[in-house]
């Protein structure tokens, strides 16, 4: 027969123990197979305006490789606000947070590049910025704060003093690195710009 003093003491002990464990972290995967495979399907069915360049078919996976700042502003305004919030939109819980959360960076990237503002567009950058920032720290546990984050806070500051960012945006060089990356310049250091300068 079991000694209950003995029960009760291993039993606070195993109490103890486990109040010293962290706490088990949430579920950080945010775009798994399934929702991937939604976006696929969302952007075969999806007509766009004929202006707008559509990201490549296949984005996020290993085989089409890195996509342009063009390719990734429409993978991040228009394909996965459309499929996350037909997916999320109905939710409750981490899933609803996580699509507010988004939802949220993708109104600054909106604001931020509009070709024409006000204060008041401004204002709502910044709370849209106060509020993801907040929310990063409580939604993904196990993820540092990145030094680009607190680049991002300070937005406001510049679209207030410089005016929108088209007029002083780098999209010029944006397409020269990405000429770049298409190169193998690896061991060929001076061979590239004598040829290309010639």
């Amino acid at each position: 027969m079991l000694n209950s003093k003995k029960v009760r003491d291993d039993k606070n002990v195993q109490g103890k123990l486990a109040s010293m464990v962290a706490p088990k972290l949430p579920d950080c995967i945010v775009l798994g197979q399934t929702v991937m495979r939604a976006v696929w399907e969302d952007m075969k069915r999806m007509q766009l305006a004929t202006w707008v360049s559509a990201a490549p078919s296949n984005w996020g996976t290993a085989e089409r490789g890195k996509l342009s700042a063009d390719q990734w502003w429409m993978v991040y305004t228009i394909h996965l606000p459309i499929t996350l919030i037909r997916l999320w939109g109905t939710k409750t819980g981490r899933k609803r947070e996580m699509l507010n959360h988004f939802m949220d960076l993708v109104s600054m990237v909106w604001i931020a590049n509009m070709h024409i503002f006000s204060q008041n567009q401004i204002k709502a950058y910044n709370k849209f910025i106060f509020h993801y920032a907040t929310h990063c720290s409580t939604l993904f546990l196990d993820v540092s704060l990145k030094p680009v984050l607190h680049a991002a806070l300070h937005i406001r500051d510049m679209l207030d003093h410089f005016g929108p960012f088209h007029a002083i945006s780098a999209l010029f060089y944006e397409r020269y690195i990405n000429f770049f990356h298409q190169l193998n310049t690896n061991q060929k250091i001076g061979k590239f710009c004598c040829q290309h300068l010639a």
